[in-house]
């Protein structure tokens, strides 16, 4: 796949854009917290496995309340600056295995904000993540050149009756995944990620002499004449 021309660009932007959204928020609802520039990282992460892949920032803060800070008030003020800056906004209060917390969310334009508010322990979490952004142009996968051919196949040798000398997985091509009718990729059903022909391994080719019954039945200059007058 190749590059397009100043996504890269587009998706630091991206980033650095939320960090200020984040910022924005917690000086609202939890003014004397620091979110360091730290927070957000260097590199973007795979958030979905399409063809091509599309990425996004993502970043996590997490601090302390303050002792005359509430977390019904953090809760408040979160509501109030998502409200303020436009953003929808969903609140949630979910159970969890050590502590229960609240949690509110904005999102617009595709940047999603959470405020996560643990009132037992008076901890909050900030996090956000950035619209996805696909880094290169799709490509469809090309065939590659075949391991063997009719011309190179060895003495005592046919060509794999799966993939036709391929060698590569004839599903995949040797990509390990396909792309599923909603343009997502899935782990190849023919090779299972092992991206050779699951029949002959990568070879291209089998061996006449171990080859089983039915296989032969693929090679009809392999099959005995009488076998075939018994079986008609």
């Amino acid at each position: 796949m190749s590059e397009v021309p100043g996504t890269d660009v587009e998706l630091r932007r991206l980033g650095l854009l939320l960090l200020a959204q984040v910022r924005n928020v917690a000086a609202h609802v939890t003014p004397a917290a620091v979110i360091p520039e730290s927070a957000l990282p260097d590199a973007p992460e795979v958030a979905e496995w399409t063809e091509p892949l599309r990425y996004r920032f993502a970043l996590r803060v997490r601090i302390g309340l303050d002792a005359d800070l509430s977390a019904d008030e953090v809760v408040r003020r979160a509501v109030e600056a998502f409200t303020t800056g436009g953003f929808d906004i969903v609140e949630e209060r979910r159970a969890g295995t050590a502590a229960a917390r609240v949690v509110v969310t904005g999102s617009r334009a595709g940047f999603r904000i959470d405020v996560r508010v643990w009132p037992a322990t008076g901890d909050v979490v900030y996090a956000g993540v950035t619209p996805t952004v696909a880094l290169r142009a799709p490509r469809a996968p090309e065939r590659p050149d075949p391991v063997r051919t009719a011309e190179t196949v060895e003495p005592g040798h046919v060509l794999c009756y799966e993939c036709d000398g391929l060698g590569w997985c004839p599903a995949c091509y040797g990509f390990s995944w396909v792309v599923d009718d909603a343009g997502l990729r899935q782990s190849c059903p023919e090779c299972r990620e092992r991206r050779v022909c699951p029949i002959c391994r990568g070879a291209g080719q089998l061996q006449i002499a171990r080859l089983r019954r039915a296989e032969r039945a693929f090679y009809p200059e392999l099959v005995d004449p009488l076998v075939r007058e018994d079986e008609s």
